[in-house]
């Protein structure tokens, strides 16, 4: 290995990450949940090669989507190219990030500019948003999808999925439940679900919410529920439409790529037609756990 080169392998719902850079501090994820997602060398589902530059510039391209704020899509020939802008730093972008059209390989340039100042060991490009983006296209390929939700492997070992938006109660649940033994709390807002095989998977990500909780486990998913407050618990079967829509959601999508949003309402139709739903009625009590392994008993 060179001197001052890195590289780095993440496995995140089964699909592997390799980063490498001449600078160890581009290839060196920080401190924190991401680092119970590291994993041996071994074949990838993206390469990525990350470096320095010091004449960072829009890339031209046909705009596919702007988001108004943190980042840009353009396609160049069959490429994908985003750009990645903070609020601290003015109008042009720090970070760009060019894949080819199977999100297989991809090269990404950062700023030097930008984190001169910067005394952190680690100058990761990886972190929002392009962690998002890249994984909603990878699973948005046949893959499956990423939701919006709390998800628990319960003390049977079974994945449930609590879903629901910014303020729906993730984080409340995953509480409750990583206070209950034999319980791995996956994630407390975001996770993976695998629509690619037989069995449906559900995996957690190192993408925390505010009970920064986040596990590099899986299971077989077996129960979904949408989340919705209320003064006492209920729940109440539901599926079909209904359900595919909820789900819906609360999902990232592609939706700038038609063929990739159908490729995620498929896959969403499946995991409702494939899994127990559930509208689930909860006040913030921990009776609301002895409920939810009773229904799904």
């Amino acid at each position: 290995m060179r001197p001052g080169r890195g590289e780095t392998w993440l496995s995140i719902g089964d699909l592997t990450f390799h980063l490498v850079s001449d600078d160890r501090r581009l290839a060196s994820p920080p401190p924190g949940p991401i680092q119970a997602f590291l994993t041996t060398p071994r074949a990838a589902d993206v390469d990525m090669q990350a470096a320095w530059t010091d004449a960072l510039v829009e890339p031209e391209g046909r705009l596919l989507f702007e988001s108004g704020g943190a980042w840009r899509l353009v396609r160049d020939r069959e490429d994908f190219v985003f750009s990645c802008r903070s609020s601290l730093g003015g109008p042009d972008p720090y970070l760009t990030a060019r894949f080819d059209a199977t999100f297989s390989h991809g090269h990404l340039l950062v700023d030097r500019r930008r984190f001169a100042g910067e005394s952190s060991e680690s100058v990761y490009p990886l972190g929002y948003p392009l962690d998002e983006l890249l994984m909603v296209h990878l699973l948005s390929q046949g893959r499956g999808i990423e939701v919006h939700g709390c998800g628990v492997l319960d003390a049977r070992g079974r994945a449930l999925v609590f879903a629901g938006q910014s303020g729906a109660g993730k984080s409340t649940i995953a509480r409750l439940w990583a206070a209950r033994a034999g319980v791995t709390v996956l994630s407390d807002e975001r996770l993976v679900l695998r629509t690619d095989a037989d069995r449906l998977m559900a995996y957690g990500t190192p993408w925390h919410g505010d009970a920064l909780l986040a596990s590099p486990g899986c299971g077989e998913l077996a129960g979904l529920f949408f989340l919705h407050h209320a003064a006492e618990h209920a729940a109440a079967r539901t599926g079909g439409s209904r359900a595919v829509a909820q789900l819906m959601s609360c999902l990232f999508l592609a939706f700038y790529d038609r063929e990739a949003t159908a490729r995620t309402l498929a896959a969403a139709d499946r995991v409702v037609s494939a899994t127990a739903c559930f509208d689930l009625l909860f006040a913030p009590d921990p009776s609301v756990i002895d409920m939810i392994e009773a229904v799904m008993a």
